[in-house]
């Protein structure tokens, strides 16, 4: 019975919370999206305040009750107390970051203060047990930054949901908090994993004739080795020729061109595995290979609509890893 409400429940609680606190880059917090409620030791305060005022009318005993109206309005004032300890904090969040498999990610949240703030923590209730907390024990007036960590075991495109932040401030009878959704959004990448004699795994695949990415006869590439330039400010490091520049002949850089009548790309169905995560690992390992080297090439996932032509930089390494990261094999493969 429990494991079936508890989805129900948690989509009526989440379309509650679209409502009062929608999804946006920015949030102020005020009493609309700010939720507050008693610890245990709140609960244990409140109980010890209603058993004193049973007995200071059961005895009539006006000490007692006097005790018990001053518990009482302390435990009103640090509920207040509570409130405004997270009230008029600004909070604002990019919304995607990327990471390989295995490794974190790290969302920044500045946060716009106009007065201090106390014991203020940070989490992602989605992640569950792998969650990291992050804590700031005092928020001074101005603008301040904390980065938020995220793990993800495998690759693929997550929606972290919203990020909790809480407060116990003061004395821990109250904690006062907001689930504030920044759509955050995770790429995790493939875990990159080396390959030997990596160049044998570039291959040539034929294009359309109308494709606007043909080959031409020549073109930088990575092929065949074709002349010694004189380096120019800004090219990659990969193309110095270190062993002329040891010699004494000056900062030279290697050019290539490719062999005539063909595209060069990297190919899933060419990796040497029968396990398609090892193949996406092969892949990401070559991309960032030849990205890094400023070499051209293309990816090719299977169908003609995941291919990505032959280019270079960094756009085009992001466009691929994200290709490897979103990829999912079709039913018929």
């Amino acid at each position: 019975m429990k494991n079936f409400l508890s989805p129900i429940i948690k989509k009526r609680v989440e379309h509650w919370l679209s409502k009062r606190v929608p999804s946006n880059y920015q949030h102020t917090l005020s009493s609309r999206n700010i939720f507050i409620m008693p610890t245990r030791f709140g609960f244990a305060y409140l109980f010890f305040i209603i058993l004193l005022f049973l007995l200071g009318t059961n005895y009539q005993n006006n000490i007692i009750l006097l005790f018990c109206y001053l518990l009482a309005s302390l435990f009103l004032t640090v509920m207040l107390n509570s409130f405004y300890n997270l009230s008029q904090l600004t909070f604002s969040s990019q919304a995607q970051q990327s990471t390989f498999a295995n490794q974190r990610a790290y969302f920044p949240i500045d946060i716009q203060s106009k007065k201090p703030h106390f014991d203020l923590n940070f989490h992602l209730p989605q992640q569950g047990a792998l969650a990291d907390k992050v804590k700031l024990e005092q928020c001074a007036v101005g603008t301040s930054q904390i980065f938020l960590p995220c793990y993800a075991s495998r690759r693929g495109v997550y929606q972290l949901g919203r990020v909790k932040v809480s407060s116990e401030y003061s004395l821990g009878l109250f904690v006062s908090w907001s689930m504030l959704d920044f759509s955050h959004q995770l790429v995790v990448f493939p875990q990159p994993k080396k390959l030997n004699s990596h160049q044998n795994y570039l291959s040539a695949l034929d294009e359309p004739e109308n494709s606007d990415n043909a080959a031409q006869p020549k073109g930088a590439g990575i092929d065949d080795f074709a002349e010694l330039k004189n380096y120019i400010t800004g090219e990659s490091l990969a193309r110095i020729a270190w062993k002329q520049l040891a010699r004494g002949q000056g900062k030279l850089s290697k050019h290539y061109e490719n062999q005539q009548g063909s595209l060069r790309w990297l190919k899933l169905t060419d990796m040497p595995s029968s396990d398609l995560e090892t193949k996406l690992s092969f892949l990401c390992y070559l991309v960032m290979h030849y990205s890094k080297s400023e070499q051209e090439f293309g990816l090719s996932l299977g169908k003609p609509t995941e291919n990505i032509a032959p280019s270079s930089g960094q756009l085009h390494q992001h466009q691929c890893l994200f290709a490897l990261a979103k990829f999912s094999p079709s039913m018929d493969d």
